[in-house]
Order: C-alpha cells, then sequence, then structure tokens
C-alpha cells in the first residue's frame, strides 16, 4: 500500500496461487507479488526481488511418550473424546462461522458451475460445428475442416489441460492486462471438451450402418434430413453415454483452475485451509460439493439419454416418410 501510495499506483490485490505469482509478474499479470520467496539467482534472471528482510531458522520439536497410571486412564480417555468434539466443534465454526467464510464456498460453487456448464455448452457448440463442416459438401471446405479437427485433436489430447489453460492465460492472453481467468478457463476447456466432442462423434456416427442412409434416401429424404431424423438419433444411443462421463469429468477437471488466479471450489478451500490451518472440514466440504455437483449433473444428463432411446418412442415419433406433396 506504501508502494502503491508512493508510486501513483491504484492498489488492486489478487489472492493467487503461490505457484502462480512469478509467471504472473514474469508475463506482467501483475506489477508486484508477495510471498516467502526464496531468492535464488536464476529467479533474478526473470523477476526483480526486493533486500531479503527475513531469515528463518527452522527447528524441530518432538514430543516423547510419558507414562500415565492406570487409574487415570479412564478420565485420560473421556477427556481426550471431549476435546475432539470440542476441535471439531471449533474447526467447523472457523472454516464456515467466523468472518462468513462460507460465503467464499458459495462463490467458489458459483464460478466452479459458470466455468462448467459455458464449458459443456460451448466446447459441444464448437465440436459439433467442426464435425458439420468436416461433412461438407464442399470439398475445400470439408478438406480444410479434417485437416484442422485432426491437427487440433491431436495437440488437445497429446497436452495437459492445466498446461493448456497456461499457455492461453500467460502467452496467448498475456498481453491483455486486466483479463479474468474465468474467460480463459471457459475457453480452454472448450477447446478440450470439443476435441472430445469431434472425435466421438465422429466415431459413432461412422458406425450406423449405411443402409440406414441408404433407406432414408429411398425413402425420399434429403441429405440434411437424413442425417438429422435418422442418422444422428441412432448414433446418439452410442455417443451420449461417454458425452455424460465426460461432461461429469469436466466438472472435476475444473480443479486446477486455480493455477491461472481463479478462485473457484477449489482454491476457496485452500485459500481458507491457509487461514486457519484447519485441513478436515476444508478439503470434506469441497469434496462432498464436487459430488453433489456431479450426482445432479449425471441424473440431468441421464433424462437427456433416455429422451433419444428407441424404445420409449410413443407411435407418433415413428417416422413414416416423407410428404412429397
Amino acid at each position: 500500500m506504501l508502494f502503491a501510495e508512493e508510486y501513483g499506483y491504484q492498489l488492486d490485490l489478487r489472492n493467487v496461487s503461490f505457484n502462480s505469482i512469478l509467471p504472473g509478474i514474469h508475463a506482467d499479470k501483475y506489477d508486484m507479488g508477495a510471498a516467502g520467496f526464496t531468492i535464488t539467482e536464476e529467479r533474478k534472471e526473470s523477476v526483480t526481488f526486493s533486500e531479503s528482510y527475513l531469515t528463518v531458522d527452522a527447528l524441530m520439536v518432538i514430543r516423547g511418550s510419558r507414562g500415565e497410571a492406570s487409574g487415570g486412564a479412564a478420565v485420560a480417555e473421556d477427556s481426550e473424546e471431549a476435546g475432539f468434539f470440542a476441535g471439531l466443534a471449533e474447526s467447523f465454526e472457523k472454516t464456515f462461522i467466523r468472518e462468513s467464510r462460507w460465503k467464499m464456498i458459495v462463490e467458489g460453487i458459483g464460478v466452479t458451475l459458470l466455468i462448467s456448464i459455458c464449458s459443456v455448452i460451448g466446447g459441444s457448440a464448437l465440436g459439433f460445428g467442426l464435425y458439420m463442416l468436416s461433412r461438407a459438401r464442399n470439398h475445400i471446405v470439408r478438406s480444410a475442416a479434417l485437416g484442422v479437427a485432426r491437427i487440433y485433436s491431436r495437440i488437445i489430447a497429446g497436452t495437459p489441460t492445466v498446461v493448456v489453460l497456461m499457455i492461453l492465460y500467460y502467452v496467448i492472453f498475456g498481453s491483455i492486462e486486466d483479463i479474468s481467468g474465468v474467460p480463459v478457463s471457459i475457453v480452454g476447456f472448450s477447446l478440450t471438451f470439443s476435441s472430445f466432442v469431434y472425435s466421438h462423434l465422429s466415431v459413432c456416427v461412422g458406425s450406423v450402418d449405411k443402409g440406414q442412409t441408404e433407406a432414408a434416401y429411398a425413402l425420399g429424404y434429403p441429405r440434411n434430413k437424413a442425417f438429422f431424423r435418422i442418422i444422428l438419433p441412432q448414433s446418439m444411443m452410442l455417443f451420449l453415454p461417454s458425452y455424460c462421463d465426460q461432461a461429469v469429468s469436466l466438472v472435476l477437471a475444473t480443479a486446477v483452475v486455480g493455477y491461472i488466479a481463479v478462485n473457484d471450489l477449489t482454491r476457496m478451500g485452500d485459500i481458507i485451509r491457509s487461514t486457519t490451518y484447519e485441513a478436515f472440514f476444508p478439503l470434506f466440504a469441497t469434496a462432498a460439493v464436487y459430488f453433489l455437483l456431479t450426482w445432479i449433473l449425471s441424473i440431468l444428463l441421464n433424462r437427456i439419454k433416455l429422451y433419444f432411446d428407441p424404445r420409449r418412442r410413443s407411435q407418433k415419433q415413428i417416422l413414416k416418410g416423407v410428404k412429397t406433396k
């Protein structure tokens, strides 16, 4: 605060992962970082350190065993049990009640849901659009789409998601000073999810017998209508189970967005844990929320799968050909 006041900066504090501080400064995302850094000659080549102002002497204290009188064993056991529950109550109060830290959990849930939902929608639209371009009538468009899709799918499939996010945030969007990590996360996960959608949709549609297309043409269906009314619904029976599993996995994969300064559910749990030095409730609360989110998402996606189940079609939904007049 004194530095910002002295040199005319407008102070904007951001709580980010420790591993993101030095890369963020090097990429000009932040002007200054504060943490317990170890100053090395190699790190001095990338960023400018202040003068060292703290020397830490590490000490270790080991508690030795000590005998207890047999008569006081029961009293000690009751005392330990009471202390255990009292410690749980205090940990719960520090994690959720004190300073209204439960609001941080709620905020983290909102960020996680926003990234997950937007990534699934964006990735599905991008992957499906790329597949439709790869089956276009125009030979140039079709060849270009196939080439881009193959290269793009191989690159995404062979690169860890966290690396994709860091490349997007620190390199591709590094010149944009005030960009938030949330839209970058949505772009990154949309790219990875669209790669799955394109490749898996290609396999599932290709598994439908060609006789189905020929039968559709014989009934008078044009090319696109045959695809959307006959071929695509049949491929959905193979596509949707893996699609649902991948969508659920994406929610869990968003736990790495803390590397690019996004305060999602996992990051909020880490902040509470580092503040209170309590690990039990922050970790179990994070795990429980992820479980509930994925469970609810699985139920919703299973409802979509039932819609494409041919055994549940009504008499009105059965195709009877097309009207030619």
